[in-house]
């Protein structure tokens, strides 16, 4: 169809959503601008590794680096392959990382998606350019007039396969693109704290500044992710995403997951200055009637 539209071929931060809650909020698609997102890309990286020299100047540190790089040369993120998480597993099995060997276990066994995700569907040929749709209980997709596609264990790589498959059982030579977006929380030292559906394959930092970005008081050493009460990736591990420029599917995350950024820690200067003077003020007291 003439005006069907690839969401996949632009670089993901042309998606923009509200915060879930919010008037409206619903999935919104610009037209591709992609001078402008390559713009808005360059800023949140230089504003990231700006902020993250600070304090690197303060200190000598050797940060453990058990994610590897992403390689972005391409110029688009690709989600990572079974066999490839696979592979990342046994290795960080051999070297002990048990916290990440979990996550990558628990990805391969249960797949990505939630109840809850949103996936927008591009049927070539439909009369409506795109339609957005809801992962619900089961972990099942809800398709107009066709039978419930099942998730349960499917990544994120093999979404696109899944579905064209699904609907080539009632469309002939069906043309698809699947986008799966997921609901993080973007919360503590950030511009506009909350929860965000956003494309898996947008770097961190990108996520921390769809959520208004740092605060000024932010301290992006300081940032942890969570699962629930679990902390998943340490302050060390989300640091070493900012600087290699992992995504949220690299870095396994999946719905639910927050993004905590933290604050650099602030001496109370006038608690101190009163106090000091009260000592001050006793001394000479003390002084003077002896």
């Amino acid at each position: 169809m003439a005006g069907a539209v690839n969401l996949l071929s632009s670089p993901p931060i042309r998606f923009s959503l509200p915060p879930c809650g919010s008037p409206g909020a619903r999935a919104v698609f610009p037209r591709p601008t992609p001078h402008m997102s390559l713009g808005r890309r360059i800023v949140a990286q230089s504003v990231i590794a700006l902020m993250l020299a600070v304090p690197s100047l303060a200190q000598d540190t050797t940060v453990a680096r058990p994610l590897a790089a992403q390689d972005t040369s391409n110029g688009a993120v690709q989600f990572e392959t079974r066999a490839e998480l696979e592979a990342q597993q046994k290795d960080a099995e051999a070297q002990h990382r048990t916290s990440e060997a979990w996550l990558l276990r628990n990805r391969l066994q249960n797949g990505d998606f939630q109840e809850g995700d949103r996936i927008v569907l591009v049927l070539h040929g439909s009369p409506s350019a795109a339609d957005t749709l809801i992962v619900r209980a089961g972990r099942v997709l809800q398709l107009p007039r066709m039978a419930d596609l099942q998730l349960q264990g499917v990544l994120r790589s093999e979404l696109n396969a899944k579905v064209t498959a699904h609907l080539a059982e009632y469309l002939k030579d069906p043309t698809s693109r699947a986008t799966p977006l997921l609901r993080i929380g973007v919360l503590g030292h950030v511009g506009r704290p909350g929860y965000y559906y956003t494309p898996a394959d947008v770097l961190l930092s990108d996520a921390i500044m769809r959520a208004g970005g740092p605060a000024g008081d932010a301290d992006l050493t300081k940032i942890e992710i969570r699962r629930g009460s679990d902390v998943i990736w340490s302050h060390s591990d989300a640091r070493t995403a900012l600087t290699d420029g992992l995504s949220l599917d690299r870095l396994h995350l999946r719905a639910g997951d927050e993004i905590d950024v933290g604050g650099r820690s602030v001496r109370p200067w006038a608690t101190v200055l009163q106090v000091s003077l009260a000592l001050l003020t006793l001394g000479l007291a003390f002084a003077r009637y002896r």
